[in-house]
């Protein structure tokens, strides 16, 4: 079974309050994503976690996976200078906000922002 068909087949548990659409989706690079579809909210989300925390951490380099969830906002090509993309998220009418938190198997990035601006946030 390819992956596209596995990730149509999958059925999700609610409770029959429950009015969103839910779609599993795996990309090319084996990534699984949960799509959620709320038609009752004029907010967008993403989250991202990865199987990296404190407990990876090298001897002697004790807070590194900290550290690199702190560099991921530091800055890239599209928002060079130090907290832009944070500066993005929250300015110019886009009403959101972006965070990550480290534990100590896993790390989680995660933003929300108006649906309209839903696209340019995520790259």
């Amino acid at each position: 079974m390819s992956a596209a068909a596995a990730a149509s087949n999958v059925e999700f548990i609610r409770s029959r309050s429950d009015k969103r659409e839910y779609r599993r989706v795996v990309l090319p690079n084996a990534l699984e994503c949960l799509l959620i579809s709320d038609s009752d909210t004029d907010k967008a989300a993403a989250c991202m976690e990865v199987g990296v925390g404190s407990f990876s951490d090298p001897e002697g380099l004790e807070g590194l996976a900290h550290f690199l969830e702190h560099m991921l906002f530091y800055a890239s090509e599209k928002y060079p200078g130090e907290n832009d993309y944070s500066k993005y998220m929250i300015e110019h009418g886009h009403g959101g906000y972006c965070d990550a938190y480290t534990y100590s198997e896993t790390t989680t990035f995660f933003f929300y922002v108006n649906a309209a601006n839903f696209e340019e946030a995520l790259d």
